[in-house]
């Protein structure tokens, strides 16, 4: 599997671009700075997201789907893994978020 293109962080983009399924996605700021890693159910995640504002510096998402929740959990934790081991630390709304 392989990450999408990245698309603009918005209401209509994420209803237009992100799919109804289970994934993970990444979302980053203006410099596509990596800001979050989450999962779940890519498009549902996305808006939930952009509706309780909780991610204000991300302007960017990209994402890449996975055949289960259970497969997509694993995936976001290898990713969070990775960029902790390059970084230091967590993602910046992911140390905050939880």
């Amino acid at each position: 599997m392989s990450f999408s293109p990245w698309y603009s962080y918005d209401t209509s983009s994420a209803n237009l671009n992100a799919p109804t399924s289970y994934g993970v996605y990444e979302l980053a700021d203006s410099l596509h700075n990596t800001v979050y890693y989450g999962s779940g159910i890519i498009r549902t995640r996305l808006l939930d997201h952009l509706n309780k504002r909780e991610c204000p510096m991300a302007q960017y998402f990209r994402y890449e789907r996975t055949d289960s929740e259970e497969r997509a959990r694993q995936r976001e934790r290898a990713l969070l893994d990775d960029y902790k081991t390059r970084n230091g630390k967590l993602p910046m709304y992911n140390e905050r978020l939880g």
